[in-house]
């Protein structure tokens, strides 16, 4: 049955009004409908005779003008450091928007990415007055700022999901490093300002990702645990030239009977690290549920936070950014989970999210016994050697004080003291490469890696059970994600105020 639609799409926000006959989207192969480039998905949608007539007409669009010597391409390129496969990548994202403008009977919000090709083309106005909203897309696209405030953030956080839910009923799933999730695009990418190159270097805070390097991944772990070894070791034998009193032990010990021994406990610590990490592999992958990955990820601690979450989300629960507390806005569904209920019976009782958030008022003892059985945690005494950092500590510190305070009570000689030295070292030394943080086995290290390759970035409650709080972002989410972050800075001493 054809129906009557009118929309309008955003930018920051654009409209669009048109009339048009929209009949229900089926499914066929990959050889129907090819972009510019080739698409990755298996399916696309078969179109009806109009889509497919928008579709063919904005595949054949040229930005280019071939008379010029610097193209759109090249200026894009230039303008936002792109490389050409990228540039040419975003085109083609850019003519996918244009045809959900006109077919999806919603408002349309585009990535970033694709705002940017559009704001280029906007500037070329004779190609796109004249040529490309007459002939192509057969109404006008105006390009509207972004009025601001909360409510329209809101909006084109709704507006912005409904854009991919779209995009993925006619092209498929979109490529994430263009059309960003909703926390980054509304996050990260609102950040930027032109840079002169001539006046400024542009360091990238984290480096470029290397294939090659994926191999030795085993071994950076390990080497990065020998190299905090020797350089608090190198520490220990400056303090001792120094005259450090915990040192003066160490520097009367011969080198030889000191280093290779520390070596030998480090190999030992490194072997002992392995097998509490085991297993490495399992015959089959587990089904994690959300709460499941969210304790994997980040402890019991995570997921009450997520489940804190998910009450607001659903509405059930309304923050409070000045007094960070919780309203009860409405009752629990009837398929609520577990750990839902508990935090909603608690918030009846103390609504403040410093109470609310202790994992130590809820039983969470079945998403780990779950995560056992999976042999993704560690267990008995391996998960007590990987909580060894306390006993780290305690040995490193007070068991060198105590060496010290014992030679002077009882008048030895530092060089009757070489083998307690040395001990005192190792055994710090193998406490040390047990540490694990998170407790979680080789297999679900694996297992928890391979979720955060291959989860729907666009799922929000999937990003915090594997990232935390930083990636809330639209409507209530943002009130709760100032409160977690006031918490957390005012638990790191830190002002809370955002000063």
């Amino acid at each position: 049955m054809a129906t009557d639609k009118t929309t309008r799409a955003f930018c920051g926000s654009l409209t669009l009004d048109y009339t048009l006959l929209h009949f229900p989207n089926i499914y066929l192969s990959l050889d129907v409908i090819q972009d510019d480039y080739t698409l990755l998905e298996n399916l696309v949608p078969m179109l009806d005779t109009f889509q497919s007539a928008l579709y063919q007409r904005l595949q054949t669009f040229e930005l280019d003008d071939p008379t010029h010597e610097f193209g759109f391409t090249r200026h894009l390129m230039k303008n936002q450091g792109w490389t050409l496969t990228y540039t040419q990548r975003a085109i083609a994202e850019y003519k996918k928007f244009a045809f959900l403008t006109v077919v999806a009977n919603h408002q349309i919000v585009p990535s970033d990415q694709v705002d940017q090709v559009w704001h280029a083309h906007v500037l070329l106005t004779q190609s796109y007055w004249e040529e490309f909203c007459p002939k192509v897309l057969g109404k006008k696209l105006h390009h509207h700022p972004a009025r601001g405030g909360r409510v329209e953030r809101a909006e084109f956080h709704h507006l912005y999901t409904k854009t991919i839910a779209s995009y993925r009923q006619f092209f498929g799933s979109p490529p994430t490093d263009i059309w960003s999730p909703p926390d980054v695009r509304f996050g990260a990418e609102l950040k930027m300002q032109r840079v002169s190159l001539n006046d400024h270097w542009v360091i990238p805070k984290r480096f470029p990702h290397l294939k090659f390097a994926q191999p030795l991944s085993i071994f950076v772990q390990p080497f990065s645990i020998f190299a905090i070894i020797t350089c608090m070791t190198t520490i220990a034998w400056i303090r001792a030239a120094q005259g450090s009193p915990i040192g003066q032990v160490a520097r009367d010990v011969p080198a030889n009977q000191f280093v290779i021994p520390i070596c030998g406990f480090v190999i030992l610590g490194l072997i002992l690290r392995y097998i509490i990490r085991s297993p490495s592999q399992q015959p089959q992958k587990p089904q994690l549920d959300i709460y499941k990955i969210a304790y994997l990820a980040g402890g019991d601690s995570r997921a009450v936070e997520l489940a804190i979450t998910q009450l607001v989300h659903q509405g059930c629960l309304r923050p409070n950014v000045r007094n960070r507390t919780f309203a009860i806005e409405k009752l629990l569904p009837y398929e609520a989970a577990t750990l839902e209920r508990q935090v909603m019976e608690q918030a009846q009782r103390t609504p403040v999210l410093k109470e609310l958030r202790q994992a130590s008022k809820y039983n969470t003892k079945f998403l780990r016994s779950s995560l056992e059985q999976e042999k993704l945690l560690m267990t008995g005494w391996a998960a007590f050697m990987g909580a060894s950092f306390v006993l780290f500590l305690f040995i490193s510190i007070f068991g060198g004080i105590l060496m010290v305070a014992v030679r002077s009570l009882l008048g030895i000689q530092p060089s009757e003291m070489n083998i307690f030295a040395v001990l005192h070292w190792s055994i710090g030394i193998v406490t040390l490469c047990c540490i694990v943080p998170g407790f979680r086995t080789r297999w679900g290290g694996r297992i928890l890696a391979d979720i955060q390759k291959n989860h729907d970035v666009y799922d929000v409650m999937q990003r915090f059970a594997l990232y935390g709080y930083t990636v809330l972002s639209g409507g209530a989410l943002d009130d709760l994600k100032q409160i977690f972050k006031a918490e957390a800075e005012a638990a790191s001493g830190g002002c809370g105020c955002g000063c």
